[in-house]
């Protein structure tokens, strides 16, 4: 199947959004505008969108409310990040002329001026994302959090209904209010869809593939996915959340039945550090790499001694843990096991502030079976 061809089509017609709820939606690319000014810088996430503030060459707000310059950079593909929430902000925009001698003739020379102007994120993102209306100049946070400058989080009012609605005496849903929100391009389908290729190639891993791991040699695609990829696209993105800086990946097992199928219903997005946690480690075979001789998880085989052993890297550790010597793999396999899960414990605790409840809850569940 030729995921290429699926995805530009896809794309050139239509991409996903959040609404006002944050649920995804579907809209047509002509609705949205296109970004004059890209820059390369981290996004939040796949629906964040840069666009340049206006007046200004050096300042750039997303949808989010965040607020990057690349004004004093000498390189400048890097960048100054604002605080974000409820704080003020300076920026100056730029004003550029061409200079006429004493006789009012173009020199050929261009100057420019710069002049401050005093902001806040919340009304630079108003001026990029929200359409205008008259008389609506002060800016509400429907959820009360004024410094969650969200684009769909905020609403113009009228002074009037300003007044009333910090006084308690209406509610910003009661003013029944139209606001429009500008859409621009983002980069959410074609991210999801470079994630859909990277599961597609594990997923035709064969043992004479050397550029997938072995471990995902009896990996699948359920059928619905592989013949649409653009449900797999929706998934992604209803599924999709950030965990700081974290690479974000997309795991079959934490759920999975043991098929090593991607289903719907097996898969979910986790933290690239809780994923190489829960991944099977190496496995280890007592004599000879067949199927008979392979020994349970974590544990290997001295042949001068005629042990079992195991040995077991704690999550931040620097160096593995040799454990004890058993006579049997069984019971080396238990005492790794008793230690492994304790980890994962420890860990899924470290991350619970960050992932959402239903993963917590399985982490806390999590059986570490032997293979």
């Amino acid at each position: 199947m030729n995921t290429e061809i699926i995805t530009e089509t896809t794309e050139s017609k239509m991409q996903f959004i959040l609404d006002e709820k944050g649920e995804l939606q579907e809209i047509s690319k002509d609705k949205c505008r296109v970004v004059e000014y890209p820059i390369k810088y981290k996004l939040k996430n796949a629906f964040e969108v840069f666009v340049r503030v206006d007046g200004t060459e050096n300042y750039w707000i997303s949808n989010y409310g965040r607020c990057v310059n690349n004004l004093n950079r000498k390189d400048k593909n890097t960048f100054y990040k604002h605080k974000e929430g409820k704080c003020h902000y300076t920026v100056f925009e730029i004003e550029r002329y061409e200079v006429k001698n004493k006789k009012g003739k173009p020199t050929g020379e261009i100057a420019e001026n710069r002049y401050k102007r005093e902001t806040t994120p919340e009304d630079l993102v108003v001026d990029a994302f929200l359409a205008k209306y008259k008389g609506r100049f002060k800016v509400w946070h429907k959820d009360g959090d004024e410094s969650n400058n969200w684009y769909k989080n905020l609403l113009t009012v009228t002074p009037d209904d300003y007044k009333n609605l910090k006084s308690g005496n209406i509610t910003w849903q009661e003013l029944n209010l139209e606001q429009e929100y500008i859409e621009y391009e983002n980069k959410a389908s074609l991210h999801a869809y470079k994630v859909y290729d990277s599961v597609l190639a594990r997923c035709k891993s064969t043992e004479a593939t050397d550029s997938i791991h072995k471990c995902y040699n009896k990996s699948s695609m359920w059928e619905v996915w592989l013949k649409n990829p653009k449900t797999f696209v929706k998934w992604y993105l209803e599924h999709y959340y950030e965990c700081g800086d974290e690479e974000m990946d997309v795991d079959k097992d934490l759920f999975g039945d043991g098929s090593g199928m991607y289903h719907e219903d097996f898969c979910c997005i986790l933290p690239k550090g809780l994923n190489t946690l829960l991944a099977n480690a190496k496995k280890h075979y007592k004599e000879g790499e067949t199927p008979d001789n392979v020994l349970p998880l974590g544990v290997s085989y001295n042949g001068k001694t005629g042990k079992y052993t195991s040995s077991i890297q704690f999550t931040g550790a620097e160096k593995p843990i040799p454990l004890s010597e058993w006579d049997t793999a069984e019971e080396a396999f238990e005492e790794y096991r008793v230690l492994k899960r304790a980890d994962i414990l420890i860990v899924a605790a470290k991350y619970k502030e960050n992932i959402p409840d239903y993963i917590y809850d399985r982490l806390l569940k999590v059986e570490v079976k032997p293979y």
